[in-house]
């Protein structure tokens, strides 16, 4: 059992728990929950719950893993602590994807040691769905006894000098015009300095413009060290700005600015893609560079509604997204050129107009596959949604087939996805 095995580590001298039991049913783990809990504030550690597990090892295997956590294992919270408290300010703040997050400064309150002055507020539509004012008394928790939450709004402590809490239409580091959906507000500034680190990170990716060398850390070091303040910046940097720089040699300065020369002449789609636009991953810019060229950004929006799949929330966005960066985009197709793509008739097959989902290990790269479905006519994607079609499998697939089973989507192992892929190219 699981129990014989960790009486077993704690005699080679790890710490043992203060608190264990085997528990034969669910009125017994809730017993130990509530002594838990009634110890909890005299512990020299800070608990924020307990954890269940199965303690028959061999059922282990069989209960098996998600990505994330065990399935013989589950957490059990205990409630969080409240306090009241008042709202002094909201102020937006710009996280690294350009989400603009409100927080909340409250009065300082002390919750289980910590003082608590600021609490996060979600979004927007959430301070709307609970009427929240600035100069409103409210209840305040540590959610997971981490991150400070308001929970509740005491209307009844109101005065009438409370005041409303107005969505910014603004950024409020670089002072453009936000993207707001309701409930996501966002800056699409590719020069932002609180995003910008990020958006020239996906730029410069493998499913982008694969610019070999320009990862995460080189990045960061070259915003830091001034080299960098947008993605523009990085098509006029010299070897000699690279040479002297930490961890960088002639040889590897060299390879970063061949890899950047290298970019010239990407497809269209690519290009795109880098762009990092909300909502616009690599099918959507797809379909807007077969269908508009590098104008796409330039196109009636009324036309690009029309494209398969497109909603007018990815409309929008990509209004939003040219109104801040139309300058930029023009510079960016100016320096880098990308290719325009060839105008190629689909064939039609049993996969046209079909969503497909890969998983597992399959025989050839999934490149190539979703280059082959592609040409049949069929969309390809990453997540599985009441949209898919069908989810083409190979070894040890992930969730993503076990959400298709539960959606109801068609699963097919990639023997079959082959037949039907052969069939298609012979009808």
């Amino acid at each position: 059992s699981l129990k014989e095995m960790m009486d077993f580590v704690y005699t080679l001298g790890f710490i043992k728990p203060f608190k264990r039991a085997v528990c034969k049913d669910i009125d017994e783990i809730q017993k130990v929950y509530e002594e838990f809990k009634n110890i909890r504030d005299n512990l020299l550690v800070m608990l924020d719950g307990m954890v269940v597990k199965v303690n028959q090892i061999d059922l282990h295997e069989i209960l098996g893993y998600t990505v994330k956590y065990p399935r013989w294992m589950v957490a059990y919270k205990f409630p969080a602590i409240e306090k009241m408290t008042t709202i002094l300010d909201v102020i937006p703040q710009v996280g690294r994807t350009g989400v603009v997050t409100p927080v909340a400064v409250v009065e300082p309150v002390e919750i289980e040691g910590v003082i608590v002055e600021r609490a996060t507020l979600h979004n927007y539509a959430e301070i709307e769905r609970k009427d929240l004012r600035i100069g409103d008394k409210v209840i305040i928790i540590r959610s997971g006894d981490v991150i400070p939450e308001i929970t509740k709004v005491l209307k009844e402590y109101r005065d009438g000098d409370e005041k409303t809490i107005v969505r910014p239409k603004l950024c409020p580091v670089c002072h453009k015009l936000l993207l707001d959906e309701g409930i996501l507000i966002k800056c699409q500034n590719l020069s932002c300095p609180a995003r910008v680190v990020n958006s020239i990170i996906y730029f410069a990716s493998k499913q982008c413009l694969d610019i070999e060398g320009l990862g995460e850390n080189t990045v960061k070091l070259l915003y830091e060290k001034g080299l960098i303040k947008d993605v523009i910046d990085i098509f006029y940097l010299k070897e000699e700005d690279l040479i002297n720089l930490p961890g960088f040699a002639k040889k590897k300065a060299q390879n970063l600015i061949n890899a950047i020369h290298r970019t010239k002449n990407v497809e269209c789609r690519r290009f795109v893609n880098a762009l990092g636009i909300e909502h616009i991953g690599e099918v959507a810019s797809k379909k807007l560079c077969q269908k508009f060229g590098l104008s796409w950004y330039m196109a009636d929006l009324e036309d690009i509604l029309k494209l398969d799949g497109f909603g007018k929330e990815m409309v929008n966005s990509i209004e939003e997204f040219v109104l801040v960066n139309k300058d930029k985009i023009e510079k960016l197709i100016e320096l880098i050129e990308p290719i325009e793509p060839k105008k190629e008739e689909l064939k039609k097959s049993i996969f046209t107009g079909k969503s497909i989902v890969l998983t597992g290990t399959m025989s050839e790269p999934r490149s190539k596959i979703k280059n082959i479905l592609e040409s049949l006519g069929a969309h390809v994607t990453n997540s599985v949604s009441s949209h898919t079609d069908y989810l083409f499998y190979g070894k040890d697939p992930g969730s993503k087939y076990e959400k298709a089973k539960k959606a109801g989507v068609e699963t097919l192992p990639e023997d079959e996805m082959w037949r039907m892929i052969e069939e298609a190219q012979n009808s």
